[in-house]
């Protein structure tokens, strides 16, 4: 018998402060961790550590660690991978930032994982047992999307997560969009947009045994033929469930009413701006601003709780088009948004963009630390101004005075409560440090 640790690495608190940022409760059961542990041979015995809520025990009996990394956690996760190497435990590396930064993650691992780990989690484990380990493992295929092993939750302790905590299923996997600053399409492989069997889904719902769900996809729909037939399927389960989806499948008055029969509480939309200029430098000509009124109009009349993302720093926007989008938020009452620094990250157009006109600045920390950084000389005002009108934005959206503007009072549903939930949340991100919509990972 084998000894495995799966190691979910946190955030460093800051620059200065190089302790980890810890949680005392997550809200959502994840299922980075849970899914790995279910993919490891049957002779392994498996621990998970969620490095936000606990210390890794560096003195246990492991075989082999394996940590999952993003690149806002590297730095800490490169650091609990030194720490298990100097005592000579074999460590595995993977996760999102091995996509673009596996050269450097290759120094602090025995082997990295690149893009996505099924059946190559358990040959790495196999390779590791019997002393054939090599440096990097990568599918050059897509992975089947049927047949996926059910998640250990069993290996989590559900005492550290808060009373409401939705269980995170993943239901499909790609994006079918090509936005110019998001790298979700090439982080697996870019192998599109692709979905679980409709019935298997719904059985690890049953499995999981809530009644709150959370689908963590960067797109719901990419098909609305697949997601129609889950719907329906949903439907018997009467689950509560929250989900991302493009805000084109909010003017589909037949879509949002089966989806609100099947137990739609709450939606995420990438909105991104208030203006369609900019959308257009983005690449995202599926949205149209002349439409957001109605899809509001849609979202509110069946009672669906939503929040609305919003990326701001395009070489189209000016100081103007911050006030411009408080300014909408506010007037048509939306229910939560997230306005969010643009970034440009590696596998993006815009990164290779901004790259060759030399606009990245401090290239090396892009992503690192959370909260509020910019990256990149904005074209219509200073970083600073940015970063600054970003964080106002922030405060007077969830100040008081807005929330009790926006929101219903008091809450009579549960969708109003999910509203009233994030509006809380975000206002402690607003208000008691610099750092700007963070999120817990799943």
């Amino acid at each position: 018998m084998y000894r495995l640790l799966i190691v979910q690495a946190a955030a460093y608190r800051s620059r200065d402060d190089r302790r980890p940022l810890r949680l005392s409760k997550r809200k959502l059961v994840g299922a980075i961790m849970p899914y790995l542990a279910a993919m490891a041979p049957k002779d392994w015995h498996v621990t998970l550590c969620d490095d936000e809520l606990e210390e890794p025990d560096y003195n246990g009996r492991y075989d082999a660690v394996a940590i999952t990394v993003r690149t806002v956690t590297s730095l800490r996760a490169f650091e609990v991978a030194d720490r298990f190497r100097e005592r000579g435990v074999t460590v595995l590396l993977g996760g999102p930032h091995a996509t673009f930064y596996h050269d450097e993650m290759a120094d602090h691992a025995d082997a990295v994982c690149i893009g996505e780990g099924e059946e190559v989690f358990q040959q790495m484990l196999e390779d590791a047992a019997a002393g054939r380990l090599q440096k990097i493992y990568q599918r050059t295929e897509p992975a089947s999307m049927t047949g996926l092993p059910t998640p250990r939750w069993d290996l989590l302790d559900l005492k550290r997560h808060v009373f409401y905590s939705p269980y995170v299923i993943q239901q499909s996997r790609g994006c079918p969009y090509t936005c110019d600053f998001c790298a979700e399409r090439r982080l697996n492989g870019d192998f599109g947009w692709r979905y679980r069997p409709a019935d298997e889904v719904v059985e690890e719902i049953r499995k999981c045994g809530s009644k709150h769900v959370f689908f963590a996809a960067s797109q719901f729909v990419g098909d609305m033929g697949p997601t129609r037939e889950l719907l329906e399927k949903l439907i018997p389960l009467k689950i509560h469930w929250s989900a991302l989806f493009s805000p084109r499948f909010g003017l589909d008055g037949d879509f949002l009413d089966l989806a609100k029969r099947s137990g739609l509480l709450h939606v995420n939309m990438g909105i991104e701006s208030v203006s369609q200029k900019t959308l257009s430098t983005m690449h995202k000509d599926c949205n149209n601003v002349q439409t957001y009124v109605e899809m509001i109009k849609n979202l509110n009349e069946r009672n669906i709780s939503y929040s609305f993302n919003f990326v701001l720093g395009a070489d189209t926007d000016d100081s103007e088009v911050l006030s411009s989008t408080l300014e909408f938020v506010q007037k048509h009452k939306v229910p939560a948004a997230y306005f969010n620094l643009l970034a440009p990250l590696r596998g993006t157009q815009l990164y290779d963009r901004m790259k060759a006109e030399g606009a990245i600045l401090d290239e090396p920390n892009l992503e690192r630390w959370a909260g509020v950084h910019c990256h990149f000389n904005p074209k219509l005002m200073t970083g600073e101004q940015l970063m600054e009108g970003i964080r106002q934005m922030q405060r007077e959206m969830y100040s008081w005075k807005s929330m009790l503007s926006r929101l219903r009072v008091p809450p009579r549903s549960l969708a109003d409560f999910a509203s009233w939930n994030i509006n809380l949340t975000q206002r402690k991100v607003a208000y008691s440090s610099d750092s700007l919509n963070e999120f817990s990972e799943f």
